[in-house]
This record gives C-alpha cells, sequence and structure tokens, in this order.
C-alpha cells in the first residue's frame, strides 16, 4: 500500500467531484435496477448486466493494456494542433495504440469467449429453463443469449464475434485518443482529469466501431439496445470512478482518479 501524499487544492477539488460522482453512478445503477426490475423483471436487469459486460469487457481490457505496452514514439510526432497545444501528448504512443489491443486485449477476450463456447452447452439449458418460467420480458427469446455469449449460430456467429472483439477493442483504442485531443484542447495536462469524458470516451467509441458492420449485415451483427447503451453510459464510469475513489481511499492510488 502505498503512502498518501498531500493534496494540492485542486487535486482536493477533484477528490470532492470524484466521491460526488462515485455517490451519483452509484445511485444510477440502483435507479436502473429498480426501473427494470418494476416495469420488466429483476431477470431482465440481470441478463441486461451480463449483456452489457460481455459486450464491452474487449474494450475495458483493451484500455488497461494501453498502460501497459506504451511507450516509445508518440502518435502526433511533438506536433501541435492550430490552437498551440499538443495534438495528443507524448503518453499516447502507436506502441499502446496498436500493440494493446492487438497483443492483450483481442486475445485475452477471444480466450474468455472461447471458454462461453465450451460451456454454451451448460448455459443453453439454463436459459431456455428460465423462459420458460417467465422470468424474462425484455430478453425472452435464447437467442439474445446466443448472440452475446458466443456470437450466433457457430461458426459464422462466432467468426462475427471475433470481428466484434477486433472492432470493440480498436473502437476502445481510437475512443482513448480522442479524448486526449479534447483534453488538450481545454490545456488539462496528461495525469489530471477531464470528468466523464475521461471514463466514457473509450466506451462510446467501442459502441460506435461494433455498430458498424451492424448497418451491412443487421442479419449477423446487432446494434445494441436502447438498454444496453443507456447500462453503458452508467456502468463504465461507475466502474471507473468508484474502483478509483476506492483505490485512492485505501492507499492504493496517490490521487482519487
Amino acid at each position: 500500500m502505498r503512502p498518501k501524499r498531500e493534496l494540492t487544492e485542486i487535486e482536493k477539488k477533484h477528490k470532492k467531484i470524484a466521491v460526488r460522482l462515485a455517490i451519483f453512478f452509484g445511485c444510477l445503477i440502483l435507479a436502473d435496477f429498480l426501473l427494470i426490475s418494476i416495469f420488466f423483471n429483476w431477470a431482465d436487469w440481470l441478463a441486461l448486466l451480463i449483456f452489457s459486460l460481455l459486450f464491452i469487457v474487449p474494450a475495458y481490457i483493451s484500455n488497461a493494456s494501453m498502460v501497459i505496452t506504451g511507450g516509445g514514439k508518440p502518435i502526433d510526432g511533438g506536433k501541435n494542433f492550430i490552437d498551440g497545444r499538443r495534438l495528443f501528448g507524448d503518453h499516447k504512443t502507436w506502441n499502446g495504440l496498436i500493440k494493446g489491443p492487438l497483443y492483450i486485449g483481442i486475445p485475452v477476450s477471444i480466450g474468455i469467449f472461447l471458454l462461453f463456447l465450451l460451456l454454451w452447452q451448460f448455459i443453453l439449458p439454463v436459459v431456455i429453463a428460465a423462459n420458460q418460467e417467465g422470468q424474462y420480458v425484455i430478453y425472452n427469446d435464447p437467442e439474445f443469449f446466443e448472440y452475446y455469449f458466443i456470437g450466433g449460430s457457430f461458426p459464422v456467429g462466432f467468426l462475427a464475434l471475433i470481428i466484434r472483439i477486433i472492432l470493440c477493442s480498436y473502437g476502445a483504442a481510437f475512443g482513448d485518443l480522442f479524448g486526449s485531443f479534447l483534453k488538450r484542447r481545454f490545456d488539462i495536462k496528461s495525469g489530471q482529469p477531464l470528468w466523464i469524458i475521461d471514463e466514457l470516451d473509450f466506451a462510446v467509441f467501442a459502441i460506435l466501431f461494433v455498430s458498424i458492420p451492424a448497418f451491412f449485415l443487421p442479419e449477423i451483427f446487432w446494434i445494441p439496445d436502447i438498454h444496453i447503451i443507456i447500462f453503458l453510459l452508467i456502468l463504465t464510469p461507475s466502474v471507473s470512478v468508484i474502483a478509483n475513489t476506492v483505490a485512492y481511499t485505501i492507499g492504493l492510488k496517490e490521487v482519487p482518479w
């Protein structure tokens, strides 16, 4: 556990923002659960949680892996934008952008879904039984579960799933890059927070990238439904803000972001 250092006045303000956001997003998750449970069924919310995590996990892993594989030549080559500030900064490198998803995000995600493919014969009967008992209102077709767990009918569905993983992983990478571009425009230094944007940029781009093939092959690729999109826009900043706040509180991070 690393010792806490004394925060600057600006950092103290950001700490207050972090705590308030953690409470706010925690309340949003609770509200989402209550609304889905009241108007539909609690099992729908559980399915929603699972589908959202399965959809976004390549983005989460790739976003984290860019820190591990980063370093080297910056993407902007040290050049400035028309406002006189760096395009992205030294921390956004070609190694992080390309190797993060390629070496870690994509292969780890494929490994996770290969495991689900092996377990699908055991998962499917549980889903069918729950549907027969009327547990689901929104997701009352096993096809929803098949799509998010293994991509659809094997082998075409699984090949499409690999494409989704690649798009989701690199969507996250370019979303993070776009977030860095915005931070430089607001003259926010690397390492300083741009609240909400920092937590959502990679997830929004992941959703956009994965949705592209759905316009051309809607029978194979699906655009996430509105419930999943809303939940991801709540879940993603929630995970980031709450995890960072807790890590700071117990001394694992120097700052709560």
